[in-house]
């Protein structure tokens, strides 16, 4: 079996086909010419035959003419794969699979997004939108390497950090009796209204709060569609402090007490495995942005 090509060797061979001089090849390679002219000749011993006419050293035989392309053709794809592989080492290239429950792609995502495309523009991204209990199970089996979701406790085969610590609000139209309270209400005024359920009830249910959720009004799982419920005056809901509507939406948020409902928002990933490096940067991100976003809603960073 013969000895692998050195591509330092190849380099200068390259060079000095294409230049015909050995002396640009040492120029270009920083090496002295006599060093190029005996890796030249290693390279033929190699080959097993003459790539350079004797007498001629940049001249190249009907062998050498042949084997150039095939030389620059490998030597191209060395330089591509070295390329890409430092790029993926870096966290400039590669893929990355989010897993982020409905309340949080609204407003927090596409912020978030846009900062990591702006920092690593060849990462490409894939994002599934799933509610906060799929979120976890697809963190451990791999579909995504990060995931958002509210934290209920331990997960076995997963690493969680707090993010983020927030309380639960009635959401209504402006215009709505429950919108001209005072800062807060508690939850036995929901009682007799039209009530929207949504994604979020199923943490709210491992709560005291009596019948007051058993009976909805309607069930409204699409966050688009929920508010566009809410905001046609079909009824009203109750959404984390994080998921609250955006400004635009022009719809109330209330914070509701007695009792007052908390819940802890956390970064998801996988227990005992390294993340990859653009992975890394992004979970760096998710947990720098997501506390900046828990602020600006009234939330409690973690």
């Amino acid at each position: 079996m013969r000895d692998a090509f050195k591509i330092p060797q190849l380099r200068q061979f390259v060079i000095a086909a294409s230049r015909q001089s050995l002396r640009a090849a040492a120029e270009e390679t920083h090496r002295t010419q006599a060093a190029v002219t005996l890796a030249m000749q290693n390279l033929e011993a190699q080959v097993g035959a003459s790539l350079f006419e004797h007498g001629h050293q940049a001249r190249l035989t009907p062998l050498g003419e042949a084997v150039l392309p095939l030389l620059q053709e490998l030597l191209a794809l060395h330089d591509r794969v070295q390329n890409e592989v430092s790029l993926l080492a870096a966290g400039e290239q590669g893929s990355i699979a989010l897993a982020v429950m409905p309340s949080l792609a609204e407003e927090w995502l596409p912020l978030m997004l846009r900062r990591f495309a702006a920092s690593y523009p060849g990462v490409s991204l894939r994002i599934a939108d799933v509610s906060s209990p799929q979120v976890g199970p697809l963190v451990a089996s791999g579909e995504a390497q990060l995931g958002i979701a509210g934290l209920t406790g331990e997960i076995a085969g997963l690493d969680c950090t707090p993010v983020a610590r927030d309380t639960f609000g009635v959401v209504c139209a402006r215009g709505h009796p429950l919108a001209r309270q005072h800062r807060s209400v508690p939850w036995r005024l929901l009682r007799g209204e039209p009530l929207i359920e949504n994604t979020t009830f199923h943490a709210l249910r491992e709560h005291r709060l009596g019948t007051l959720l058993d009976r909805p009004h309607m069930v409204i799982k699409n966050r688009t569609s929920l508010i566009a419920a809410v905001k046609a005056g079909l009824g009203i809901t109750v959404l984390p402090a994080l998921a609250q509507p955006a400004p635009e939406h022009d719809l109330a948020f209330i914070p509701l007490t007695a009792p007052r409902i908390e819940r802890r928002v956390g970064v998801l990933r996988s227990a005992g495995r390294s993340l990859s490096p653009a992975a890394a940067h992004m979970h760096a991100l998710m947990l720098d942005s997501l506390r900046d976003f828990a602020r600006s809603k009234g939330a409690q960073p973690v």
